[in-house]
């Protein structure tokens, strides 16, 4: 992940195909999640502030970063759930919190819907948003652009729009992406395409808090779909507010989990 002596990098066996995980810490237990076409690398701010208060795991998906491609190449966000169960139970974790970017929280919201009983809270970093309120044509665009022969091009061309004015993360961003198989850039366009925000939402009732950004602040964030979920909304920012404002998540995670503890 980076040189940083709390952190380990090890293997675990997915359930298509090893699974590149990053432990640090020690006290109760974080489980990050990273976005679509993203790496575990992406929460190293955050990991540092907080590694002395808890104990973290952040996984790199299926297809992504350090991991193997999906075997069955299933790239949905139940699919990469699955990835993240079968993490914490090699890691023998009862109980757990989960803070998950971008597409990254569907699948945590997929985690803790099969599992409430395991999942203390989720913390949702600027999330996935409701693809219902995506034109049709629009998204097709967007499926079709990922799943074609400049996927790589096409996806740079988009986070570009996205990752805000900071040059650095916006560079540290694309590099990231260039650590995703061809299959996996497809799977996850098809994986957005196919979600259903609501229902996602209303399978899960334990603790949730969202970090939303200006970009997806609108009638299709999470919270407008759902408006008894807390949230806050950072202004002047990227995408990538993790990398950002770690000092933001790292605030509102300790909250989460004083919260998750009443």
């Amino acid at each position: 992940m980076h040189a940083n002596a709390l952190i380990s990098r090890e293997k675990i066996a997915g359930p298509q195909g090893e699974l590149a995980v990053y432990l640090s810490g020690a006290g109760p237990r974080v489980l990050f999640l990273h976005a679509d076409c993203g790496r575990s690398d992406q929460w190293r701010e955050v990991i540092d502030l907080i590694s002395p208060e808890f104990e973290t795991c952040a996984l790199d998906f299926r297809g992504h970063g350090h991991s193997a491609p999906a075997a069955d190449r299933d790239y949905s966000f139940p699919a990469r759930a699955e990835d993240a169960l079968a993490v914490v139970n090699t890691l023998e974790w009862d109980r757990f919190l989960v803070v998950a970017h971008s597409g990254g929280g569907a699948a945590a919201l997929a985690l803790a819907g099969s599992h409430p009983e395991r999942v203390r809270g989720l913390l949702l970093i600027d999330p996935v948003t409701d693809p219902s309120g995506v034109p049709q044509e629009v998204m097709a665009a967007i499926v079709a652009g990922l799943s074609g022969p400049d996927s790589l091009a096409f996806l740079k061309q988009y986070y570009s729009t996205i990752t805000g004015p900071d040059e650095a993360v916006r560079a540290r961003v694309l590099v990231d992406a260039e650590a995703t198989t061809p299959e996996s850039r497809a799977g996850v366009g098809k994986a957005v395409a196919e979600w259903r925000a609501g229902e996602a939402l209303d399978t899960y009732q334990g603790p949730l808090f969202i970090v939303g950004a200006d970009a997806t602040d609108g009638p299709s964030a999470l919270y407008a779909l759902r408006p008894r979920i807390p949230h806050v909304v950072a202004h002047d920012t990227g995408h990538w507010l993790q990398i950002e404002r770690p000092e933001l998540i790292a605030e509102n995670l300790r909250k989460l989990a004083k919260r998750s503890e009443a």
